[in-house]
């Protein structure tokens, strides 16, 4: 076309079609060659660059051409279709990926608030990352915000079977222990266990006794002729005789005495179980790797989550809830029994709810326990310990502010967030140090119970076998959202997405393995 430019009119060239008699007014923009870009979520097709109109709703995932754009909107070619779509909906690139985790649906990057949760293996279109997150829409929907970018990653799949079990350390009281992996966790108070030869799944431990080797038992939690008096977390009873017996705790009958945490109790018949440990007057049949509680039926359990008599039920909140006295109180009815407050982040910030909910909590009869957000992913050990001041100032300033002194566990949370800058370099070579650095800073302070809270993958990754700097008595509360934990851990959170009747929103749900809480 030849085009006359003085006689542009209106956003219209005046142009005449070459070697033809065809003359007319053109659209300037048609002379623009077209960018190819997608939309990555649902775009209304508006009839103008500035009205509210429109033809239509292009659905994610679509290619558009697009031309030339004014007033916050690009004019583009969708299929036959022509008209405006917003500029934010449209990205170069259409990248597809699936949420392996609950994953919370944050408004902007920096992971203030969040509008909805995307459930797990959900697909996403991904138009931009920044900080550790990555703006998202979920397929066939509306629903877009930001996530976290590590949650495109599969989880390591947990060994089939498996619960999570306390975490054993040497010389450490353990009572009540659940069970994993079909294997039935004794207990020991004070105590080393025997040897017990040929024999799975052994729950036999005694108090400043040597245990008899026994040979040829499967499960046995006792010894054919072996007399067991006295002991406290044992597998067998005072005076039992169980011979033949394969996956039982004990023999059929058995009397139970001054026993504590033991594997099995008076009366109890345990059929066909593998690592089962059963509780007073409970008949568990079938069961891989469960323990039941007291007085409970448990048919058909594989790695059930509630497996010991001291699992306890929490949960973990922040000034994102809108929580009042009464919904501590409806926690404690319906079987929570303990709580973990966010109380500080960095070196200056403190959670606006923490000293409120501390006092709510106790004033219902919870157990509660605090968490700090680590606030930067620095290698200088001032930065962390400097946190750990922080932390422990607000957790000494709890009775003044509440009436109540803060008794619970001070955790360090070392997740990812917008500000902090935690990379996989950081995690890799240095966390485990940095870890260190604040954890005995808390102590050193005068805060004896301390912990850390992190991602599963994280832990298994880069913090498990590295711990030797850390406190010796540090509780480990770890993330999984799955059906099992598939480590050892103290506390397990295992949704982000739970609700509480009677109290509006979602939760992150705690189980825990320790007396403690």
């Amino acid at each position: 076309m030849y085009i006359k430019m003085e006689a542009t009119k209106n956003g219209m060239y005046l142009a005449h079609v070459i070697g033809t008699g065809y003359s007319g007014y053109v659209d300037k923009t048609h002379f623009i060659k077209p960018v190819v870009k997608y939309t990555w979520m649902p775009s209304k097709l508006y009839t103008s660059a500035t009205g509210n109109s429109y033809k239509k709703t292009i659905k994610d995932g679509q290619k558009v051409s697009v031309f030339n754009g004014s007033h916050g909107r690009y004019q583009v070619k969708a299929g036959s279709s022509s008209g405006y779509i917003y500029a934010n909906n449209l990205t170069g690139t259409l990248a597809k990926k699936t949420v392996y985790v609950s994953s919370k649906l944050y408004t902007t990057s920096s992971h203030t608030k969040y509008t909805d949760v995307i459930r797990p293996n959900k697909q996403v279109y991904v138009k931009e990352s920044t900080q550790n997150m990555s703006h998202v829409c979920v397929v066939g929907t509306a629903q877009s915000g930001w996530i976290y970018t590590s949650h495109f990653t599969k989880p390591a799949p947990a060994a089939g079977g498996t619960t999570s079990t306390p975490k054993a350390t040497a010389g450490t009281s353990q009572t009540g222990s659940s069970t994993a992996g079909g294997t039935t966790a004794g207990t020991a108070t004070g105590s080393t266990s025997g040897s017990a030869s040929g024999i799975t799944g052994s729950a036999a431990a005694t108090s400043g006794t040597t245990a008899t080797t026994t040979t040829g038992n499967t499960g046995s939690g006792s010894a054919s002729a072996t007399t067991a008096t006295g002991n406290t977390g044992s597998g067998s009873a005072s005076a039992t005789t169980a011979t033949g017996k394969t996956g039982s705790s004990s023999a059929s009958g058995t009397t139970a005495t001054s026993n504590t945490g033991s594997g099995s109790a008076s009366g109890t018949t345990a059929t066909s179980n593998t690592g089962s440990g059963s509780a007073s007057a409970t008949t568990a049949t079938g069961n891989t790797g469960s323990g039941s509680a007291s007085g409970t039926a448990v048919t058909g359990s594989t790695g059930a989550a509630a497996a010991s008599a001291t699992t306890a039920k929490g949960l973990d909140v922040s000034h994102y809830q809108t929580l009042t006295q009464s919904s501590f109180n409806l926690m404690k009815r319906q079987g929570y029994s303990f709580v973990i407050l966010k109380a500080t982040e960095g070196t200056g910030y403190t959670d606006s709810k923490f000293y409120t909910y501390y006092k709510y909590a106790r004033n219902a009869g919870l157990s509660v326990h605090a968490y700090h957000m680590i606030g930067n992913s620095t290698t200088d050990p001032a930065q962390h310990i400097a946190e750990a001041k922080h932390f422990y100032q607000v957790l000494a300033q709890t009775k003044a502010s509440t009436g109540y002194a803060f008794t619970g566990y001070a955790f360090e949370d070392i997740e990812p967030t917008g500000t902090n800058s935690i990379t996989t370099t950081w995690w890799a070579n240095a966390a485990p140090a940095c870890a260190g650095y604040f954890l005995n800073e808390m102590q050193a302070l005068g805060q004896a119970k301390v912990g850390i809270y992190a991602g599963y993958f994280n832990w298994n990754s880069y913090l498990e076998g590295h711990t030797d700097t850390w406190p010796g008595n540090t509780k480990i509360w770890l993330a999984r959202y799955n059906t099992t934990l598939g480590t050892n851990a103290d506390v397990w959170q295992y949704t982000e997405t739970g609700t509480i009747d009677g109290i509006t929103g979602h939760f992150d749900l705690d189980i825990s393995y320790d007396p403690d809480f």
